[in-house]
């Protein structure tokens, strides 16, 4: 009985001790249905045990999509179980949705120690009329409670700020406040104001009445409706002593009401939406570069408006110059006075031949609503030098009418037959000496030059060798398979001889003959997303794992952003993901 007792002690604390070791990863949402302007939290958290981790690749966020995401915070805990160590860290994230509807929040990523863990999917379910509507106008003796806004009458996303005040004659009222509740802000995009203002809290007349007055909460308001808009009553409890004893008495606002005008007619032609006030600023970061060479083209837009669902605007980016998806950098603040802000794209260009290059100009529109006009600012056009190779021509001989004397239109074969440049030259010989002289002796001797030049010519075409039969459909998956495994082993040769340069080189060119074989893409038609949505309907993610492999690669050919992994980690990859191909 002891023995077995002691086998039983033994399990559990191996049990408990493996996982407190295992790594997990996983997602949860504090809600999955909430109301329309409702806030709810997601936490992606890594559960670990007291090892060191290797992180490959950083944790990366899923696309919310329509869920306007507020805000995010790092997540970093530990605590002993059973004597062992267990650690979590992630990042916490409070999104808001604007709209009814069903939304899925995708896996977010992490690699660590060569594995890649991802969490599960997250359904959340938006509805209106999920609060309770409180009955408008609430007051006690002596405090009341009102909503005001800074513009009755906005046009479509024009910035209104909300404020929520508490008027009492009595300084103990405000210690004893509980239980705000704000309403479903409908048909609007809402954003908390956090910051305070000294004068958030002062005496002020009322009717001839003093009374203390005191912010409760600010909101800049985006109204995505035009017409009457209605906001329902806040609400606050005041606790109140009484005979039977302390209870809660609710003070709630009256409804606040706005009539949003559209925006009038005559909207530019590449007009996003922008409502508000802005600047735009851009800069390329060189003006001579060489073939290949990356250059990085920043474009800022400054200003006070909703930056959150700003559109940057598009650049128009000459031939030959390869341009990757860009890096946003936002930096609004949602102060008592509105949103304001900048938004930032960085954009990584590449020229791949030599010649003068003409960027932009670039064009921004938006609709000012105080002078109710709508405002196009331009940046300059940036001139780009390049050193390099001339571009390839594109001159063929296909679609011209008239042939020379040298080509000539087979209708049999549909195909050209060129002459021997030398009988050519025998002919005009032989008409112009008869037009001329009319010299017999001559005429004879020419046609006997043809007659031999045609018989060697006819002859050397004879013994040319015949052409062999074209491969089989499986020599040439045979042929490519092997192709790709001698480069793989050049690639992992490049590694561990660390040559950055021509390991980064030689994994693009494997990478993307890997995509154009198993796509059936030419090179002519080659880009990523094309390859990716035909990868899509036969591998499925496997199709994302290479889009994202070949991106990366291009990102660390060409010297942009971070890039902590080392190249045997980098041929890991690549090998990996050719391997799943050929499943």
């Amino acid at each position: 009985m002891l023995k077995n007792n002691l086998l039983l002690i033994f399990v559990i604390c191996s049990a408990n001790f493996l996982w407190g070791q295992e790594v997990t990863f996983k997602a949860q949402a504090s809600k999955t249905e909430v109301s329309v302007n409702e806030r709810f939290v997601v936490q992606f958290v890594l559960t670990y045990g007291q090892e060191n981790l290797s992180v490959d690749k950083p944790l990366s966020l899923p696309d919310f999509g329509k869920l306007h995401q507020l805000g995010e915070s790092k997540i970093n805990s530990f605590q002993f179980i059973n004597g062992n160590v267990i650690n979590q860290s992630g990042i916490e994230v409070m999104l808001v949705a604007d709209q009814e509807g069903e939304f899925t929040i995708g896996a977010a990523t992490v690699t660590i120690d060569g594995k890649r863990y991802r969490t599960n999917p997250i359904k959340i379910s938006v509805k209106k009329g999920l609060k309770p509507v409180t009955p408008p106008g609430q007051r006690l003796q002596g405090a009341f409670l009102t909503a005001e806004v800074s513009e009755e009458n906005p046009f479509l996303n024009q910035e209104v700020v909300l404020t929520v005040k508490l008027y009492a004659r009595d300084y103990s009222i405000l210690h004893r406040l509980r239980n705000y509740q704000e309403p479903d802000f409908n048909n609007m995009v809402a954003k908390y104001v956090s910051e305070k203002l000294d004068d958030d809290e002062k005496q002020v007349l009322v009717n001839g009445v003093t009374f203390i007055q005191k912010v409760l909460a600010r909101y800049v308001l985006f109204p995505q409706k035009q017409g009457e808009i209605e906001i329902d009553p806040f609400s606050i409890n005041v606790l109140i002593s009484g005979y039977y004893g302390a209870e809660n008495v609710q003070l709630t606002s009256d409804p606040v009401s706005m009539k949003v005008r559209g925006l009038p007619s005559g909207k530019p032609d590449n007009f996003s939406g922008a409502v508000g006030n802005y600047k735009l600023n851009a800069s390329l970061s060189k003006k001579e570069v060489k073939a290949n060479e990356a250059v990085n083209l920043e474009v800022e837009i400054v200003g006070s408006g909703n930056l959150n669902t700003l559109k940057t605007p598009e650049i128009p980016i000459p031939e030959h110059i390869e341009s990757f998806a860009p890096k946003k950098k936002d930096a609004i603040e949602v102060r008592p006075s509105g949103m304001k802000g900048a938004v930032v794209e960085n954009h990584v260009l590449v020229p791949h031949y030599g010649g003068e290059y003409k960027i932009g100009p670039i064009l921004f529109n938006y609709f000012d609503p105080t002078k109710e006009k709508y405002i196009t600012l331009q940046t300059k056009a940036f001139e780009l030098s390049v050193d390099g190779p001339e571009p390839p021509k594109n001159d063929t001989l296909a679609g011209k009418d008239e042939l020379s004397d040298h080509i000539r239109s087979d209708s049999s074969t549909l195909t050209k037959i060129i002459a021997p440049q030398r009988i050519t030259e025998v002919k005009d010989k032989v008409v112009e000496t008869v037009s001329k002289e009319n010299n017999w002796i001559w005429v004879i001797v020419a046609m006997a030059a043809i007659l031999g030049g045609m018989l060697f010519w006819f002859r050397k075409k004879k013994d040319k060798p015949k052409e062999s039969t074209p491969p089989t459909d499986k020599q040439l998956k045979s042929q490519f398979k092997t192709s790709i495994n001698n480069k793989l082993n050049n690639l992992k040769s490049l590694a561990q001889k660390q040559d950055k340069s021509a390991f980064l080189s030689l994994q693009e060119e494997i990478l993307t003959q890997i995509g154009m074989h198993f796509s059936q893409t030419n090179l002519s038609d080659f880009t990523e997303n094309i390859v990716d949505q035909k990868l899509q309907a036969s591998y499925g993610s496997l199709a994302l794992e290479w889009k994202s492999l070949i991106l990366e690669c291009k990102q660390s050919k060409y010297a942009f952003g971070t890039d902590e992994k080392n190249l045997m980690t980098k041929y890991k990859e690549t090998e990996n993901v050719w391997k799943a191909f050929l499943k």
